[in-house]
């Protein structure tokens, strides 16, 4: 388990993460989410080793410093080099010995699909690719925990999948991996934990499966507007929220479903339509970040 504890970074006084503690277990593929300036990128290349907090504790579960690897958003490739010549290079400068780099390049584009591509020039690749090539260098170390940044960002939906296809087989092998993605669907389909942060704080951590289950809601349709109705609704619970031909009762405010029905059904509403369902992540997202 990766435990954090008060971790924060200023810069020029300017807070980029504010006390922020969270427990990321092993072996779980977790979901960083959080708007533009959130802190996503800044907790990143702290675990990365790229920036020193201020304050606060990082610690593994081990006694020694699980290896890292780490595929930013950004990736800048030379155009005119090889697939092969590029994760040589990155071998090179992650001191990689000799003898275990060339195993250790090949399979690790095996493991991305790219072990075909290895005589490709990086220039002839398409986006899909090079997002499986940044995750290749990434590999390249055998780490313990991968950090990416945006891993599906640009794909077709094909593309999409693949990666995800490629990110369970890992997490089946026993990685930790904490992906930032603003593809809401995406995190809901790939990762077992979701953590929200929001101008630097974390605001939210739960497993998926136990955030979808907490806020379910029950979606009532009727035959006309609901006009003045809307009003009178909403001054019956705040978690009651009301559209022109419908309204949605969420968490509490299911409760009174039987008094709702009772009050449209006196006023000469049909109710053409009740269905109850599970929140989405990106309902549960807006909610925690406004």
């Amino acid at each position: 388990m990766l435990s954090l504890h008060n971790v924060s970074k200023r810069f020029y006084g300017l807070t980029a993460l504010n006390k922020v503690s969270l427990e990321i277990p092993q072996g779980e593929i977790v979901g960083l989410l959080g708007p533009n300036g959130a802190g996503k990128s800044t907790l990143f290349k702290i675990l990365a080793g790229f920036l020193q907090m201020d304050e606060g504790t990082v610690r593994p579960s081990t006694p020694h410093w699980p290896l890292i690897g780490y595929k930013p958003e950004r990736l800048f490739f030379p155009e005119a080099m090889r697939v092969i010549g590029y994760m040589r290079l990155i071998a090179n400068l992650d001191n990689l010995p000799r003898a275990q780099s060339e195993r250790r390049i090949w399979g690790a584009l095996e493991q991305v699909g790219l072990r075909p591509m290895g005589q490709q020039r990086i220039g002839t690749l398409s986006k899909g690719m090079r997002q499986r090539l940044g995750l290749a260098q990434a590999l390249l170390g055998n780490p313990d925990l991968l950090l990416l940044d945006e891993p599906t960002d640009g794909l077709d939906p094909t593309g999409q999948v693949e990666i995800q296809a490629i990110l369970h087989q890992l997490q089946r092998a026993g990685k930790t991996i904490i992906v930032s993605s603003h593809l809401l669907a995406d995190v809901t389909t790939l990762c077992s934990q979701v953590v929200i942060l929001g101008r630097g704080r974390l605001l939210y951590q739960s497993r998926v499966a136990d955030a979808l289950a907490e806020r379910p809601q029950t979606t009532i349709h009727v035959d006309k507007p609901l006009g003045h109705m809307a009003f009178l609704l909403q001054t019956l619970h705040p978690a009651i929220r009301t559209y022109e031909t419908h309204l949605e009762l969420h968490g509490e405010a299911m409760l009174m479903r039987r008094q709702v029905l009772a009050i449209l059904l006196a006023a000469g509403y049909d109710i053409t339509h009740m269905a109850r369902r599970r929140a989405t992540l990106a309902e549960i997202y807006a909610e925690v970040t406004q």
